[in-house]
């Protein structure tokens, strides 16, 4: 059985659908989420987002095209919400 990371933010948003689907098809999964905080509450130039910063200098979100969410299935990263849904459904 392959193994499953979900990479997002800390927020519901472009990957809670994919979340869902893993727990209604009661598949285990690692569900990584990045740390995000508003410096100025509503501003979105002063958010604060460490770990995806970090990811995205280092060029580990190079597949993804430098943005979340990416599911990794056993070391293979996919990118984009919907292409990362249509594969979970096929699953």
């Amino acid at each position: 059985m392959p193994t499953y990371k979900l990479c997002y933010f800390d927020i519901r948003g472009l990957a809670e659908v994919s979340r869902w689907m893993f727990k209604v098809a009661k598949v285990d999964f690692e569900d990584y989420r990045l740390s995000i905080a508003f410096g100025t509450p509503g501003d979105f130039s002063t958010i604060i987002r460490p770990e995806f910063d970090a990811a995205k200098a280092s060029g580990e979100l190079a597949t993804s095209l430098g943005k979340v969410p990416y599911l990794e299935v056993d070391g293979t990263k996919i990118g984009q919400s919907k292409a990362i849904e249509r594969f979970i459904a096929r699953e």
